[in-house]
């Protein structure tokens, strides 16, 4: 009898105990699904290329406005003149020559003149190949008042010796000393030279300096 009571009383909680579990139902399967691989192109047509990735733009940075000076115009220079090459048998002639001229004379020269001649015009003297030489020398006179006082001193004239070795009309006292200049021009105006020449041996007017000195003796 106690063992029968027994089988019912654990048969009973065992009845409770399986009702009251709950079974929780299996998780359902996840299934992935992978796009079969295209077949192969046919023999001797090329594989198709593979699309390039899309490229998100870069991001651009805010424009700074500046602030623009105005240009300032540009200057015109005024156009060169073109001075064109004269034709095939002429010769060259040069701005403000004239007709029968020598090519490279000076501007204002004359027909007939030579290259580097400087027409009429007296020459310096050491520009001169020959410069002139005084062949015949006046002795001035010595003024009496100078000689009372017992003055003594120098006068520099420049005078112009023409192509006959005469001095010219017009003489310019350069170093003046007043008690001597009217005798120093008097003498120097009877001065006689050999006339000064170019390298062409032609005879030239020279512009000369000439020092005259008085001296008590």
């Amino acid at each position: 009898m106690s063992f029968a009571a027994h089988a019912a009383v654990f048969a009973t909680l065992f009845f409770v105990v399986r009702r009251q579990t709950i079974v929780a139902p299996p998780a359902p399967e996840r299934m992935i699904y992978v796009e079969p691989a295209p077949p192969p192109p046919p023999l001797g047509v090329p594989a198709p290329a593979a699309p390039e990735p899309e490229r998100l733009p870069a991001p651009t940075e805010p424009v700074q406005k500046r602030l623009v000076e105005p240009s300032k115009p540009k200057r015109r220079t005024p156009p060169s003149t073109i001075v064109q090459a004269p034709p095939r048998g002429e010769t060259q002639g040069e701005v403000g020559g004239v007709v029968g001229g020598q090519v490279g004379g000076e501007a204002g020269g004359k027909p007939g003149g030579v290259v580097g001649g400087q027409g009429d015009a007296p020459i310096a003297a050491e520009q001169v190949a020959h410069p002139p030489v005084a062949v015949s020398r006046t002795i001035p006179v010595y003024p009496p008042l100078a000689r009372m006082r017992g003055l003594e001193g120098q006068v520099v004239l420049r005078v112009v010796v023409d192509r006959d070795g005469h001095v010219e009309e017009a003489v310019t006292v350069v170093r003046s000393t007043p008690p001597f200049d009217t005798a120093a021009i008097d003498a120097v105006r009877r001065w006689r030279f050999e006339p000064g020449r170019d390298e062409g041996g032609r005879q030239v007017r020279v512009l000369l300096e000439v020092p005259i000195r008085f001296q008590l003796r």
